[in-house]
């Protein structure tokens, strides 16, 4: 069914189920938001860079990723974020926040958390799972919200399994549930349909899983530049294709994966530029251990590889994108070898920005559990002991939000985490959920090496801060530029909390998620710091921005 809605006084018409984003792309309107500094459309399209807020029938700081579309909704671009009108009159009466306990709660509905749950539940455990989106499945498993999806795979297939095989076990779900604050008491704020709730479980599995890094280059913050994960989501979601003309740059499987999906959702895939080398004989060793511990996976990596060859899709090896620049028809992009002496142009409508992932953990950092830095994957891994328990009593953690490990490794630990938290509750596991935990670690160690070895494959390094641009934006929230960070160095700033103070890098709404690990590479790079855990920015409450309104509903009458 269509609907009808207003961007900036021109009426639209939209699918009945779209999100304001995808109805937005549908419509071939990429810029949507001026945040003061640039234009800028939809970037991350999972709620984290909060670049695509605009103003709904009156209400400000709404992210388009994140909100379904109403019928006849009007809709403005938002220049800045707006402080949201406090209801300060009489007719406005505080609302009392709904509470829910339970044996466990689970934050993230992906198939980390849906395996938890469903492991939990098989024991008996009184379960509660919450998701910030629409419909649970995360983005391995994401789920159609609009009719039969163009891209319907085994992913999505597995997903609405094990959705209802949770639900068929009586686990509460809760989705449109953004997690703002979490205390050591364990008691857990979250915001549902702009209303406060609280959870107050015995034991937490954090499964919140990963966003995609950022990639400063001139022009990665126009509209029309988007995450791979971006990307991917308006055509499983929505089956919305963000244009037709796509270049896909990054590094790793998950851009061939996500390349195939859009050549098969009608796509045309101009080319893949790949960071890494090619995989050649040399490689012998790494091939056999792929091969060794997942024939399955080294399959179907190779069919990604066979599918973009036999469509004529070029893939550049030892690539990486140099700059966007704005046309009258899209974008143009121009992408570069590692040596930099071979340059390739393309006109394209969208492009695909996917050099690797960063793990979700500013919660788990928040209330202290242990983090270490790994340098050879340069990012924070959580510690957890042989139960995946980490180092704070009660809180567990599962999948990319530990490290990346890919989905595969997030459904088996959270299978292990589920049968391991009923045990400490005291629940009994009868010798079918046992034999099945049991298989899991086995599964889980050969899927590990496998991770390991593809890391390996497909490594390369990070982007060279010796060439890079003063005049590119390093903080996309505050339009912190790399010649501010740079004469903040030079003048005796050496420190993450320094340069936050000197120039406002990473104070803007995603909180230092996208700029955070840019901003320790170039002190890594100028300054020779040795980073550890204390080095990144600090993790506040709130996670996400909250409404003036919302916050005073904290504050309870004496």
């Amino acid at each position: 069914m269509k609907i009808k809605f207003q961007f900036e006084n021109i009426v639209y018409s939209a699918n009945s189920g779209d999100s304001i984003a995808s109805a937005l792309i549908s419509n071939k309107i990429f810029e949507i938001n001026n945040n003061g500094l640039s234009k800028r459309g939809i970037f991350c399209g999972m709620g984290v860079c909060h670049e695509c807020l605009v103003e709904v029938n009156g209400e400000n700081n709404v992210r388009a990723c994140m909100r379904k579309l109403d019928n006849n909704a009007i809709i403005f671009k938002q220049k800045q974020i707006k402080i949201t009108k406090f209801k300060n009159d009489s007719s406005y009466q505080k609302k009392g926040c709904e509470s829910f306990s339970s044996d466990l709660l689970i934050i993230g509905g992906g198939i980390g958390g849906l395996s938890a749950a469903l492991a939990a539940s098989n024991c008996g455990v009184n379960t509660i799972l919450i998701d910030d989106r629409e419909k649970l499945g995360g983005q391995f498993c994401k789920q159609p919200i609009i009719g039969e999806n163009a891209t319907s795979d085994d992913q999505v297939i597995l997903g609405k399994k094990l959705i209802n095989k949770v639900i068929n076990n009586g686990v509460k779900v809760f989705t449109n549930s953004s997690v703002f604050a979490i205390f050591e008491n364990k008691e857990i704020l979250a915001i549902k349909d702009n209303e406060l709730i609280t959870f107050r479980p015995k034991k937490i599995i954090f499964s919140t899983g990963a966003y995609e890094k950022g990639y400063p280059v001139k022009g990665w913050t126009l509209p029309g530049v988007m995450t791979t994960g971006a990307m991917q989501g308006l055509l499983k979601g929505y089956n919305v294709l963000a244009g037709k003309k796509i270049l896909m740059c990054g590094n790793g499987p998950f851009i061939l994966h996500v390349a195939k999906e859009l050549k098969k959702g009608g796509a045309i895939i101009i080319a893949i530029s790949e960071k890494s080398s090619k995989p050649n004989i040399f490689d012998y060793k790494i091939m056999f251990q792929l091969l060794l511990n997942s024939f399955k996976l080294f399959l179907k990596g190779i069919r990604y590889l066979l599918f973009l060859k036999l469509n004529g899709i070029p893939i550049y090896y030892n690539h990486e994108i140099s700059s966007i620049e704005q046309n009258a028809n899209g974008l143009t992009a121009t992408i570069m070898n590692t040596g930099g002496n071979d340059h390739k142009s393309f006109e394209v409508d969208c492009i695909c920005l996917g050099y690797g992932f960063n793990s979700s953990n500013n919660m788990l950092r928040y209330l202290n559990c242990r983090h270490d830095y790994n340098s050879e994957l340069n990012c924070l891994v959580t510690f957890r002991y042989d139960d995946l328990q980490t180092t704070v009593k009660d809180i567990y953690a599962i999948g990319d939000c530990v490290k990346i490990s890919g989905a595969q490794v997030a459904e088996l630990e959270g299978n292990i985490s589920g049968y391991n938290v009923a045990e400490s509750l005291g629940y009994e596991i009868v010798s079918e959920y046992l034999k099945e935990k049991n298989l899991c670690k086995i599964k889980l160690h050969k899927l590990e090496k496998f991770q390991n070895n593809l890391w390996k494959l497909y490594k390369s390094n990070n982007y060279n801060l010796a060439n890079l641009n003063k005049e590119i934006e390093i903080c996309r929230c505050e339009g912190i530029k790399y010649s501010a960070l740079k004469n903040a160095l030079e003048n005796g700033f050496t420190s993450m909390s320094e340069l936050k103070l000197k120039t406002r890098v990473g104070m803007g709404p995603c909180q230092g998620r996208y700029c955070g690990q840019i901003v320790l590479d170039i002190l890594k790079h100028n300054c020779g710091v040795q980073i550890k855990e204390s080095d990144f920015f600090t993790p506040r409450i709130p996670f996400i921005p909250l409404n003036i309104e919302h916050l005073t509903e904290l504050v309870c009458d004496e």
